[in-house]
C-alpha cells in the first residue's frame, strides 16, 4: 500500500495529528526542499523511518486518511 500527501477541499482543517501521525507526516515530506521526489511512501518505509510497527503506522495512517490528510492513489 502507498499512501501519497494530497491538497484536497476535503480536509478536516480542525484535525489534530497524534505524534505518531505527525512522524509519518514528515516522511511523506521527505525531498520537498530539494527538489527530490517526495509524498509517497510504502507502510514498510514509515515503519523503517520512525521505528514504528507496521500496526501502528495502519492504524494512524487510517486516521490521516479519515481526516483527509492523506490519501491512496
Amino acid at each position: 500500500m502507498v499512501q501519497q500527501a494530497i491538497g484536497s477541499d476535503m480536509v478536516n482543517e480542525d484535525f489534530d495529528p497524534s505524534d505518531r501521525q505527525e512522524k509519518l507526516l514528515s516522511v511523506l515530506k521527505d525531498g520537498r526542499e530539494s527538489g527530490d521526489p517526495w509524498g509517497y511512501a510504502t507502510v514498510k518505509r514509515f515503519a523503517e523511518d520512525t521505528d514504528l510497527r507496521k500496526q501502528y503506522v495502519n492504524r494512524e495512517l487510517e486516521g490521516l486518511l479519515g481526516a483527509g490528510w492523506v490519501e491512496k492513489p
